[in-house]
């Protein structure tokens, strides 16, 4: 459903760029990119890149079992190109391109804002212009690294978890969304019985 919802919204308004972001960290944003992209890339016509753009916490390589030392750091840097950094993954019969993430040490709101990540995004949307590109962003709230990059992406999947998102979170992250458009919001880890759903089956 979530698929189909971030598709029709996208589509309609002619999207490329999605960020997934989250308040706070533990909300399941990593899981929930990883999830989507999986999702999109069984749709027989759809493609997919799915690009970790946590450069504090990169995580989608380690989720998706991807053996790779440097992402788009080296590329950032100049010390490789997008084409050598892009991995093709098949899961489970699922094929998809991703670009993994490099942990930046200091500098990654930095990074976020530079000339340079403009150029690579402007080259992803070109090279890759048939692709819905997902990207998976630091959580909003633990620096300005979301921020700055924000003005670059054409909509925002926000990621609340149940236990780790508070109201204040998310009133404190519609202020930084005003002028992007949020295609939905997900609330994860909800403890529910799904019985009721898995009867009609």
């Amino acid at each position: 459903m979530l698929r189909t919802q971030v598709l029709q919204a996208m589509d309609k308004n002619s999207w490329q760029f999605l960020a997934v972001t989250s308040p706070t960290a533990g909300c399941g944003k990593t899981v929930t990119a990883c999830n989507l992209a999986l999702s999109i890339a069984r749709l027989p016509e759809r493609s997919v890149m799915l690009v970790d753009l946590d450069l504090q916490k990169p995580r989608v390589a380690e989720y998706l079992g991807i053996n790779r030392n440097e992402g788009i750091l080296s590329i950032l840097e100049g010390r490789s190109n997008l084409s050598s950094r892009t991995v093709q993954a098949c899961i489970d019969r699922c094929q998809m391109l991703v670009l993994p993430g490099e942990v930046c040490k200091t500098g990654s709101a930095e990074w976020m804002a530079s000339r340079t990540m403009s150029t690579l995004l402007q080259t992803i949307k070109r090279e890759f212009r048939s692709r819905i590109v997902i990207f998976d962003m630091p959580p909003m709230l633990v620096g300005d690294d979301v921020i700055s990059i924000l003005p670059q992406m054409d909509a925002v999947l926000l990621v609340a978890g149940v236990g780790s998102t508070s109201v204040p979170d998310i009133n404190e992250c519609r202020k930084h969304l005003k002028s992007t458009p949020v295609v939905r919001v997900v609330v994860n880890k909800v403890a529910e019985s799904v019985d009721a759903y898995q009867a009609y089956y």
